[in-house]
């Protein structure tokens, strides 16, 4: 299994270089991954971190603030993922060319490859933090715009490729992006529990999934 982070170094001498705040959040992933919010103890976050109890409430109030963080420090991560190679594919590295619709079309699937390494982890934090904004309203906004900032780097692809082509959406640009997104996690669930590769199935349902609803710019819209 792929892990979103790298793992940390384990010397004492890093440790003393490591901020302590960072070190319980990037351990508390797979804590997270496999015994959700709810599950996981206090105990458990600090025995994955090498910490004492004291040192956690030194630094976090409690396992959601911790989670909250961690769901941050993830998006951040594959979004900073996502956006290099879609770079790659849509500007590779020493043309200084405009983007071509083709290119901009196959973004949208280097995007999920991009994820993919990591679908069980991602999925797992990305339910539990859905189900639990839903529930805890406290928490909501905070969670809920961790969910919209890959909606919006979604809609940004989706943005730069209707320039291109001079085609429009019969949706807003955030309800597509959001469409997409709901594939991602249908593929990536998928591709869990069946253990099948969905690379071409991917390929189609996105692309299938967003021609949908376009339509050139000097079409009536329906």
């Amino acid at each position: 299994m792929t892990d979103l982070f790298e793992p940390l170094p384990a010397s004492a001498a890093t440790r003393r270089k490591e901020n302590t705040r960072a070190r319980l959040v990037r351990a508390s992933l797979e804590v997270f991954v496999e015994k959700g919010i709810d599950g996981a103890t206090v105990d458990d976050l600090v025995t994955a971190a090498g910490f004492t109890r004291g040192a956690f409430y030194s630094n976090f109030s409690s396992r959601e603030e911790v989670f909250i963080e961690l769901f941050a420090q993830v998006t951040d991560e594959l979004l900073t993922t996502v956006g290099s190679d879609v770079a790659e594919v849509v500007m590779p590295s020493g043309e200084d060319c405009k983007v071509d619709p083709e290119a901009d079309a196959a973004a949208l699937i280097t995007a999920f490859e991009a994820i993919r390494p990591f679908g069980r982890q991602w999925y797992l934090l990305y339910s539990d933090a859905m189900a639990r904004s839903l529930r805890d309203e406290e928490l909501r906004t905070q969670l809920v715009h961790q969910r919209s900032r890959l909606r919006d780097a979604i809609a940004t692809l989706l943005r730069r490729g209707m320039e291109m082509t001079g085609e429009r959406s019969r949706l807003d640009l955030e309800d597509l992006a959001q469409l997409v997104v709901g594939v991602y996690i249908d593929l990536m669930v998928r591709e869990q529990l069946d253990g099948r590769d969905i690379t071409e199935l991917a390929a189609t349902t996105i692309l299938g999934t967003v021609r949908a609803f376009l339509e050139p710019a000097e079409s009536p819209a329906t």
